[in-house]
């Protein structure tokens, strides 16, 4: 699989091959491929109303955006955050189709001041990770492409919503950095949570900050979600959630 991966990127470019990725990644998960694998984007069915709004920190190719698009049809609301310019138009591509007219992309990253940064994608073993592209400065790794991105507060990004039902945050280790600045945001709405947590201080940071909300850490087993200790959670690998009490 690896050589064919490199084969295609080499024929087609970094654009093209990522577009082909998105669109058969999302085309395989809308006709119900991969449940086991990726039970957190499936999970999505139980969390999501027609109506709802709902935030894609990290949205990446479109991947959850779509599925999201799909649950809160033509009355709900998806605000997405993408920083990578080459990702927000690959984005755009993939959920032109739901033509729902409440769905916004914000070309920013998250943080506690405006300002820019450097983010780029990161290349291990021979392999491009488009789904890992982070803060450059934030690791030592290799990296195939770097792109200086305008950074926003998210409290003040998202000071004019009226609700929110959902977040959803990958962002590779910064999540602790987006949710300081996200407190008044999910304060005032009380939305479940589901985050990736890399990075055992990052991961302990994010828990105890939302421990100091009101809300408890949950995991998602058997479709269905299962509050757990702090001291579990340093030792899982996996997407976590956070309920409010």
């Amino acid at each position: 699989m690896r050589v064919i991966r490199n084969i295609l990127l080499r024929l087609l470019g970094l654009r093209l091959y990522l577009q082909l990725v998105s669109k058969l990644y999302i085309y395989c998960v809308s006709r119900g491929f991969w449940k086991s694998k990726y039970p957190e984007l499936f999970y999505l069915d139980s969390v999501l109303s027609s109506g709802d709004t709902c935030i894609d920190i990290g949205a990446n190719l479109g991947y959850y955006s779509t599925r999201m698009l799909r649950l809160v049809g033509k009355n709900g609301h998806v605000y997405a955050v993408e920083p990578i310019p080459l990702f927000g138009e690959i984005w755009k591509k993939n959920v032109q189709p739901h033509k729902n007219p409440h769905v916004q992309l914000f070309p920013f990253a998250l943080g506690k001041d405006s300002g820019t940064v450097q983010m780029g994608i990161p290349e291990k073993n021979g392999r491009i990770h488009h789904g890992m592209t982070k803060i450059a400065s934030s690791a030592q790794e290799k990296y195939v492409r770097f792109f200086d991105v305008e950074m926003r507060n998210p409290d003040e990004l998202f000071a004019d919503l009226t609700d929110l039902h959902f977040i959803k945050c990958d962002v590779e280790g910064y999540e602790s950095v987006v949710f300081e600045n996200m407190q008044k945001t999910i304060n005032r709405f009380r939305p479940l949570v589901q985050s990736e947590l890399g990075g055992q201080e990052n991961r302990m940071k994010v828990i105890s900050l939302f421990n100091d909300m009101q809300y408890d850490c949950a995991v998602l087993h058997n479709n269905s979600l299962e509050k757990i200790s702090t001291d579990k959670a340093m030792t899982l690998s996996q997407d976590f959630y956070f309920i409010p009490r």
